[in-house]
């Protein structure tokens, strides 16, 4: 099995028929990591990145119609300089919205000799209570309910930790312990 990785929606854009084809092929996982970052076309923009929600929401929307089984995950910033309560509000619209089944949130860290650094920073407490909501957001999800009693073919990836018991992935990179 073929896992690709994470590609930003603007090259997506440029290749979603061609994407959705290859995430259909048997031999390759039908997941994508495709980061949004901010569910706000404002942050976005002052992150200098080069698409908007629209476009990122044309990409999800697309491969989960043509890909049977599509699972997406994504990435979110909080508290980018200048994200206010209605731009963190967006990102909590669109994340309750696709209801993604992975979301990675982190918080803003200003890296030393970019733009973003010079910016003025959301106050920490802020981002910490955002980042929490967020968080609390996403775990209310139950991105694999009506999977139960249903029989899927998964692909035996590595032994768990414990050495015990295997790890398993469907198609759709559900994540499967196995054991006695």
């Amino acid at each position: 099995m073929l896992r690709i990785g994470m590609t930003n929606p603007p090259f997506t854009l440029e290749h979603l028929k061609e994407i959705a084809e290859i995430l259909r092929h048997p031999c390759v996982y039908s997941f994508l990591h495709v980061p949004v970052q901010s569910g706000s076309d404002t942050i976005l923009s002052a992150m200098n990145r080069e698409y908007t929600v629209s476009e990122f929401r044309t990409v999800v929307d697309t491969l989960t119609e043509l890909v049977p089984g599509m699972q997406i995950a994504t990435d979110i910033i909080c508290g980018f300089p200048g994200e206010t309560d209605e731009d963190f509000s967006q990102t909590v619209n669109l994340i309750k919205e696709y209801k993604f089944s992975q979301v990675h949130i982190s918080q803003f860290y200003p890296r030393p000799g970019t733009p973003a650094a010079r910016m003025k920073k959301v106050p920490s407490n802020v981002v910490k209570r955002r980042s929490r909501e967020l968080t609390n957001v996403f775990e209310a999800f139950t991105p694999y309910s009506g999977m139960e009693g249903k029989v899927e073919r998964i692909w035996i990836t590595d032994v768990a930790s414990d050495g015990v018991h295997l790890v398993g992935h469907t198609k759709g990179v559900v994540l499967i312990w196995y054991g006695s």
